[in-house]
């Protein structure tokens, strides 16, 4: 695939993929319930992980907004869909979790289970973007803001692993296959982890880091980018075919335990191979935790491409009054009905 300067124009096509869950569904509910067990760890599968802020059209209206050059748009969902999405748009391809994901391993409560799975859609584009809900675009996107020469665009900085909450398991696990894998196609160094295009900061850390990355000659753990997902379906059935156990394992896992590696694995691998464009995601996109007191609109109102608003704390005391807030916010961001609207 050929840069294209308009940012218009791609030889390839790229999809998105959304996955969307109406934690009200009084169906969907008993059959969690039917699973659910106390041996769950509960920071990894609380109510903020299921709950709807009911702000799903305004992720549409981003889309329709600021990414006209997408091809598809394929929203994974259990069964359940907004009343108001319009099915019948041409762009709009509806998944359920039967469609794609084995049946020895649904139903399934465990995002990690419906993420690493995402390969598998019939007819999904070689080059995807991944997004959950909370992931809004915020200004107007190119496709080179997500590939650049067919290769994904993500940061490269290194990180040892804070064990600092349960879902640092994740990350080690994740650092954990890749020191497993055969090292002939990884790269622990490459000149990409020194490119500026990652920022001034990260080229700093890189540096301070070579030399225990020297030393051990090992993956020490990479900064995740959380923000939507730029994937090769064919890095990810090579990384698949290397240690499909890990991915058999998760898949086995109704809801997410300590174990469980998650998509992010997939970034992780295409850094470790090289099969990347830099990019500064520091510059690229904003992280906002819903708190008590957080700004919402002013982030929403920024030069940021892509905002997060992740809801995946309890430690909120007034969550409607934050719910509210945020759908204030975003109906003032996006005022106007998307076509994907009834």
């Amino acid at each position: 695939m050929g840069k294209n300067t308009g940012g218009l124009e791609m030889r390839e096509k790229i999809d998105f993929v959304v996955t969307y869950l109406d934690g009200t569904d009084s169906e969907w509910i008993k059959e969690k319930n039917q699973y659910n067990k106390e041996s769950s760890v509960s920071s990894l599968n609380s109510e903020a992980r299921f709950r709807n802020l009911d702000n799903f059209q305004y992720w549409f209206r981003a889309v329709e907004k600021y990414a006209p050059w997408v091809n598809k748009v394929h929203v994974v969902t259990w069964g359940h869909l907004p009343e108001w999405l319009d099915t019948s748009h041409p762009k709009l391809n509806i998944i359920n979790h039967k469609d794609y994901i084995p049946e020895k391993y649904l139903p399934t409560f465990n995002s990690n289970v419906i993420e690493l799975n995402l390969d598998r859609i019939e007819g999904l584009s070689e080059h995807f973007v991944n997004f959950n809900d909370d992931l809004f675009l915020n200004s107007m996107t190119k496709p080179d803001d997500f590939f650049i020469d067919g290769l994904p665009r993500l940061q490269m900085m290194y990180m040892p692993i804070q064990a600092v909450e349960k879902f640092s398991s994740v990350l080690f696990n994740n650092t954990l296959i890749l020191n497993q894998l055969n090292k002939e196609n990884l790269q622990i160094f490459n000149k990409k982890m020194y490119s500026l295009k990652n920022g001034f900061f990260t080229f700093l850390v890189n540096i301070y880091l070579s030399p225990l990355l020297k030393y051990f000659n090992k993956y020490l753990g990479f900064f995740p980018d959380h923000l939507p997902n730029a994937l090769l379906k064919t890095s990810i059935t090579e990384l698949k075919q290397q240690q499909p156990e890990i991915f058999e394992e998760t898949s086995q896992n109704k809801f997410r335990t300590v174990k469980d590696v998650n998509v992010w694995l997939y970034q992780d691998y295409l850094r470790a191979t090289g099969n990347f464009y830099p990019r500064n995601s520091f510059k690229f996109g904003k992280f906002l935790e819903i708190k008590d007191g957080q700004d919402y609109e002013s982030v929403l109102f920024s030069n940021y491409k892509v905002v997060c608003i992740n809801d995946g704390s309890d430690n909120v005391n007034d969550f409607d009054n934050e719910k509210k807030k945020i759908l204030v916010a975003l109906n003032k961001k996006f005022p106007q009905k998307s076509t994907f609207e009834r």
